[in-house]
């Protein structure tokens, strides 16, 4: 039983270690949203900017992803291909605010039509991307949560068998 116990935590710990791996990556990984062109950045920092309620909870992210996008606007010259990188609290932050935004006017609702057009696809896509790593480690973490029952389970009867107290037996003396 030991040898098991020894082979479940050797597991525990390799699991352990990709899982904390895959989370670095996910949380470094930059995400490519390619847009048709350099002035979609500018729709959409301007809807963010004016068109988007925020709330308390998502005030930091909104910002964050705000001058993000505004960084990469004025790196990009008007030549270069539109991609903008963000990573995955960025991405989830664009897309929960494209879902939830609010405006004024036609010429305002039209931008923003054609813009979610040209952005909905990418966004969508790099969604997916960050919902399959974020599966992976949820998996990661299920066979986690498994190999610790059972680590525990072998523990608590490794536990009982070393209390158990051994009986003494005691002979009968009336038969000599």
């Amino acid at each position: 039983m030991s040898n098991k116990l020894e082979q479940l935590k050797e597991e525990r710990a390799t699991l352990n270690t990709q899982s904390e791996d895959l989370q670095i990556k996910s949380a470094e990984h930059q995400f490519e949203i390619k847009l048709d062109s350099r002035a979609d950045i500018k729709t959409i920092t301007e809807h963010l900017n004016k068109g988007y309620t925020w709330k308390t909870q998502n005030a930091a992210v909104v910002v964050t992803l705000h001058d993000r996008l505004k960084d990469q606007y004025r790196e990009l010259s008007a030549d270069d291909e539109a991609i903008v990188k963000l990573r995955g609290h960025e991405l989830n932050g664009l897309y929960q605010a494209l879902l939830n935004v609010e405006g004024t006017g036609i010429e305002s609702a039209r931008r923003f039509i054609k813009m979610l057009t040209n952005v909905g696809s990418a966004v969508t896509d790099a969604m997916k991307e960050l919902s399959d790593m974020n599966q992976e480690i949820g998996q990661l973490h299920q066979q986690l949560s498994e190999i610790d029952q059972e680590i525990d389970q072998l523990e608590a009867e490794n536990s009982a068998e070393q209390v158990e107290p051994e009986l003494e037996v005691v002979s009968d003396e009336t038969e000599k």
